[in-house]
């Protein structure tokens, strides 16, 4: 053997050693797209007795698989890919990664440093490719004859798991720089050394000091409004418990997100969004808070971030542990760092017996939100009676027949809108709900729920638009497509939303229809038998109850249900809806009377 075959020989090793590191650290899932530059780290990861490789062509498809892979398991997902703009394909779901707080580790090859610019095959610029939308970015060293070198790359690799999972969960970029020869011989095994040096971590939660509590306890007990908002947050059964009990205080209402999974016992608030979508003044100045708390990612409702921003509290905490804080409501005070879930624990136990105001002057401000409550689910369930089928109504009957946990994943643009308008707790409802919201794009909403369901035996349904589901129809060009994933596509032949809302109407019609609503003439049923999906369609409310009968049971493949509808019909029935929102007083016209 050469000296350089010698040397090749050694960091091949080193980077055999990347994927022992990998294992060690608690890693299973990685997600490999073939490429020729990456290739010892692919044969690394894929000999390893410890790790599930699992192999998709396309770069961006891919990212998003290990998103929906790491969301649903909470461990970092690697990705591993060649060099040039393989990796820039990565960049839609490390993006969204970022900020959903999902932990992705990022692998990508690349040439020595000094053939970048030098007209070389798949040369681009890649160490920081993704700043600032990730927890870190690390270049690894391109040779590794010399020990120092291999104590850099150990470490390095150690530090960068523990990124993706603290103090904030998210994604890392390790940049990879490969000589040639890249292929081992047969004859080469690879072999993980056992004596590999890990760096463990264990994170710790942040608690707030004793003396941060007197001030908010004295704030708390004398707030006569308290309205509690939870975002897109991970399930957290701290979180749930703590939020049950504290709505014991008639002062208190908590109003979650379709995706902070709290539905249905944390809050019996399942319709703020219509609620909130009246024009009412004095109904949104009796709901009006003095004290807000909010906690978890962003919001679907558009009503929620109106009203309070035209309603502004004169308090307002935000809980997180770490990180950049949003003041959505433009209405921020106090960040309080530490978990949500350790937050309105210690708030349950320490404000027993803090009430300031005497019970009979105390406002009940949960009676209020409640018989909104009560008032949207009659009229919603009426309102859905009547409505001609749509996408709308065809949301409303998916959402009552979703199995028993199962999972849930929603689309972008209208099919997560709907799912937060109807509220699931209408049937036994999902053990989880998702959405990808860190950037709201339609990119990538397959290959979410494809990943999602690889990280479960359990039924995981996607629901969402056809733009979406034909920009993404690669999330199913691999050998691994889960039979427990179901994808129920609204298909309106093109993009309905901008015939709902307000702006593209200003427009030319023509101009609307050509640039915003783009209709296309695609049905589901060649790409269900391009990948080995069953199939089903209808077109009536009564087509899809005979589907649902049998779309959730058990199967041996993937299974596609495809709801065509009338786009005409569909920005009637919300506009209808709309005024039904508009219409909530919060009393009964019984008691009118």
């Amino acid at each position: 053997m050469s000296i350089r075959e010698q040397l090749s020989h050694i960091h091949r090793q080193s980077i055999a050693n990347i994927a022992h590191i990998c294992a060690r650290r608690g890693i299973r899932d990685i997600i490999v797209s073939p490429g020729s530059r990456s290739a010892p780290l692919t044969v690394a990861f894929a000999r390893h007795s410890q790790l599930r490789c699992r192999v998709v062509f396309d770069e961006r498809a891919a990212a998003y698989i290990a998103l929906g892979l790491a969301q649903q398991t909470g461990r970092p997902t690697g990705l591993v890919c060649t060099s040039g703009t393989a990796a820039v394909n990565y960049g839609p779901a490390v993006t969204e990664a970022f900020y959903q707080n999902v932990p992705l580790l990022v692998f990508t090859a690349d040439r020595p440093s000094e053939w970048i610019d030098q007209q070389d095959n798949q040369s681009i610029h890649q160490p920081g490719m993704f700043e600032p939308h990730v927890r870190g970015s690390f270049n690894l060293p391109e040779d590794t004859y010399h020990p120092d070198a291999r104590w850099y790359l150990e470490r390095t690799v150690s530090e960068a798991i523990s990124r993706c999972l603290w103090p904030l969960p998210g994604p890392v970029h390790v940049n990879v720089p490969l000589r040639e020869p890249l292929y081992p011989s047969q004859a080469e095994a690879t072999v993980h050394a056992p004596d590999v040096r890990i760096i463990e971590e264990a994170p710790g939660t942040p608690q707030l000091p004793d003396a941060a509590w007197q001030p908010l306890l004295a704030t708390w007990a004398q707030a006569r409004r308290k309205l509690v908002i939870v975002g897109m947050h991970p399930p957290d059964g701290e979180l749930a418990a703590a939020l049950q009990q504290l709505q014991a205080d008639p002062t208190v209402a908590v109003v979650a997100d379709i995706t902070a999974n709290l539905y249905p016992k944390a809050t019996p608030l399942h319709h703020s969004d219509l609620i909130l979508g009246t024009q009412n003044e004095d109904v949104l100045a009796n709901l009006a808070p003095d004290l807000v708390i909010t906690c978890g990612g962003q919001l679907v409702s558009k009503n929620l971030k109106l009203f309070l921003r035209a309603h502004r509290p004169k308090i307002h905490w935000h809980v997180q542990p770490a990180g950049a804080v949003a003041d959505t409501m433009q209405s921020l005070t106090q960040v309080l760092r530490t978990t949500p879930g350790s937050f309105f624990t210690g708030l349950v136990e320490r404000s027993k017996g803090e009430d300031a105001i005497p019970r009979d002057e105390r406002h009940d401000y949960r009676t209020i939100w409640r018989a909104l409550e009560d008032q949207a689910r009659k009229e919603l369930a009426a309102f859905m009676k009547g409505a001609p089928f749509g996408e709308f109504v065809a949301v409303y009957q998916v959402m009552q027949a979703l199995p028993a946990d199962s999972r849930l994943q929603l689309g972008n643009s209208m099919a997560v809108r709907y799912a937060n308008l109807i509220g699931h707790a209408l049937g036994a409802g999902p053990r989880r709900v998702n959405s990808n919201r860190g950037t709201s794009g339609i990119d990538g909403t397959v290959s979410t729920a494809v990943g999602a369901a690889l990280a479960t035996t359990e039924i995981t349904t996607l629901i969402t638009g056809d733009l979406a589901f034909f920009y993404d129809r690669n999330g199913l060009w691999h050998d691994h497509v889960p039979a427990n994933l179901r994808i129920v596509l609204l298909n309106n032949h093109g993009g309905g939303i901008f015939k709902m809302i307000p702006g593209p109407s200003q427009l030319e019609p023509a101009e609307t229809e050509r640039y915003f609503v783009t209709p296309q003439p695609l049905t589901a049923e060649r790409t269900a038998a391009d990948h080995g999906c069953g199939y089903v369609r209808c077109d009536s409310a009564d087509g899809l109850a005979a589907a649902l009968t049998t779309f959730f049971a058990p199967s041996d493949r993937a299974q596609i249900l495809e709801i065509e509808t009338n786009m005409q019909v569909n920005t009637n029935v919300f506009h209808d809806f709309k005024t039904l929102g508009q219409r909530l007083t919060g009393v009964d016209d019984a008691s009118q009377q």
